[in-house]
């Protein structure tokens, strides 16, 4: 094939003519270039197991950051001047993953017998994860409020009823005293 100078006289009536499939065709290449900030993807097929380690760790994070919280909060209520809460969990953060269930038959006897896959996601050719559908966060199961106010009725009381509403807690879940 020989070089023909000619053509390069042709390229601007062929850009006019083709201007917008151009124009997707860059945007498109300029997508694919475009770094995710994820940085390189490892190949993975199904999720590693979380170590109970590293579970009871996020655990204790949440607990103690709720905690913190909790007590700079419940410190503003009038009467209740210095607050310390510790809350106990019921349960832990769990995940749940979408899972494709199949039915098959098999033998003479016509035997039922159900198979379940967890869905996986490709992202791209190096990086799959499986289809997530719902976080769950801990659970508290109950409280302990003590405060310098906590002999206080009317101070027991609104303490209570704010632990109560944040945390979908019962009464009989939270206990206020008084702090020495």
């Amino acid at each position: 094939m020989k070089w023909n100078p000619k053509a390069l006289t042709r390229l601007p009536a062929l850009l006019e003519r083709y201007k917008y499939p151009a124009l997707i065709l860059l945007a498109g290449l300029a997508l694919m270039l475009w770094p995710s900030g994820k940085g390189e993807a490892q190949p993975q097929s199904l999720p590693e197991p979380v170590s109970t380690a590293e579970t009871q760790l996020s655990e204790q994070d949440y607990r103690a950051q709720t905690e913190r919280e909790l007590e700079q909060l419940l410190s503003q209520i009038q009467g209740a001047g210095r607050v310390q809460v510790m809350l106990t969990l019921k349960t832990g953060p769990s995940q749940r993953y979408q899972t494709d269930r199949s039915q098959s038959q098999s033998g003479e006897e016509g035997r039922l017998s159900w198979e379940e896959k967890t869905v996986i996601l490709n992202r791209g050719s190096a990086y799959n994860e499986p289809a997530l559908v719902s976080t769950a966060y801990p659970e508290f199961q109950g409280a302990l409020v003590v405060a310098e106010g906590g002999d206080l009725p009317t101070v027991r009381y609104q303490l209570s009823a704010a632990l109560a509403a944040l945390l979908d807690l019962g009464a009989d879940q939270i206990t206020v005293v008084k702090m020495k």
